[in-house]
């Protein structure tokens, strides 16, 4: 009766022991401020809302943050299951299954208060410099656009500062990012800065779910149903509310 008692026992840890496994999922993603990092709380916004749904939906996610290549690769051949934060592409539909999008990512132009610069139309950047990083998409008519210049800087705070100086009349980038920079690294001379009201472009912001994980659909589908009940039920508001603060 003993050995039979501990059988039994045995069989139900091995199949909870399982199932625990099979909803272990690895997420992968690049660091982004604000949206993701490792020194931001709850691994900011997008990791945050990610991390909320997923286990919501019933899985654990393990994240991993890294270089951006590194994530795409590794999502790409299965060794991690979820992009956390990525946007839509069709070539990227061969590898991966998509979201609904969670967020979205606003491009915004930012000029310096004394510019009378008015942007309706990328026509209008016709003749302008215009700050840029270097393999950043910031929408299909922006990056097909000709008769305007590009001039790239290595990071989102130096384009900004640059704008300040009058080395450049404008920059651009997603709106949160340039806000947080602003409200981080810039200090009074935010005082000197305004932004263009109307976006060059705006990107729904989406996980991508490998394709070699056999439950692919299934995830999405759980993760988009999560989503939905914390709009619903207030979480989703109260999360984009604390990382404004």
């Amino acid at each position: 009766m003993h050995k039979l008692i501990r059988l039994v026992f045995i069989i139900q840890l091995t199949h909870f022991t399982s199932v625990a496994l099979a909803d272990e999922l690895q997420v992968a993603t690049s660091e982004w401020v604000p949206y993701v990092g490792k020194e931001l709380p709850n691994q900011g916004l997008a990791m945050d809302i990610v991390n909320r749904a997923l286990k919501r939906s019933g899985h654990n996610p393990s994240v991993t943050i890294q270089a951006w290549t590194r994530t795409l690769e590794g999502a790409d051949i299965g060794v991690y299951d979820v992009i956390a934060a990525a946007w839509y592409s069709k070539a990227r539909e061969k590898s991966f299954i998509f979201s609904k999008p969670y967020l979205y990512n606003e491009i915004m132009l930012l000029k310096r208060v004394d510019s009378s610069f008015q942007f309706s139309t990328i026509a209008d950047l016709e003749g302008r410099t215009v700050g840029v990083l270097n393999g950043y998409a910031y929408g299909e008519q922006f990056d097909r656009a000709r008769g305007l210049l590009r001039s790239p800087g290595i990071h989102v705070l130096q384009n900004i500062t640059r704008v300040i100086n009058g080395e450049l009349e404008l920059t651009l980038d997603d709106k949160r990012v340039l806000e947080y920079e602003i409200k981080h690294n810039i200090g009074l001379n935010k005082e000197k800065l305004v932004f263009l009201p109307k976006p060059v472009s705006k990107n729904g912001l989406y996980i991508a779910v490998s394709r070699h994980n056999p439950k692919h659909k299934e995830i999405v589908q759980a993760f988009d149903k999560a989503i939905d009940e914390m709009r619903k039920d207030g979480t989703y508001d109260r999360i984009l509310k604390m990382h404004s603060q």
